[in-house]
């Protein structure tokens, strides 16, 4: 974390949507570039928005008062983990696993698109393991299937 920044976890608000889509879109061009994505931001407000129509918990880092990226959790699987890449290394996101982890002690799964390299480093450092490689369709990428064991 950068010093001098007041940093918390906190349940998502419903004005929340741009600046969670904002960050989500970022973080998604920088970490899938590999295949070109480039969605405009609304394609991310409304996927944030199916995720919240599903019943997922919803929450967001937040510094300084600043919306910084999202966290999406079905029961025991972490949907969305998306950081600014500003923020990106600054403790956010290991922030965020250790908060799903606290809310979900039993374990935790995960999917990472395995040439997201530095989020896969970042999950194994944090004790997840993968259990198996998945080909994502329709695009063909390969995806990575983590668990966290759990306590």
């Amino acid at each position: 974390m950068r010093p001098a920044h007041l940093f918390q976890i906190r349940p998502y608000r419903p004005s929340d949507l741009d600046a969670a889509a904002e960050a989500a879109n970022a973080a998604c061009r920088q970490a899938y570039a590999f295949f070109g994505y480039n969605h405009p931001v609304s394609v991310t407000r409304t996927r944030l928005g199916e995720a919240l129509a599903e019943g997922q918990r919803c929450f967001v880092p937040e510094v300084s008062g600043v919306v910084v990226g999202i966290l999406t959790l079905q029961p025991a699987f972490i949907d969305k983990l998306f950081i600014a890449p500003h923020w990106q290394g600054s403790g956010i996101g290991s922030a965020c696993l250790d908060f799903a982890k606290s809310l979900h002690p039993a374990g935790l799964e995960l999917n990472c698109a395995q040439q997201n390299y530095g989020a896969c480093r970042l999950y194994e450092r944090h004790g997840f393991i993968a259990v198996t490689h998945l080909i994502f369709e329709p695009i063909g990428i390969g995806d990575i299937v983590y668990r966290w064991p759990g306590h």
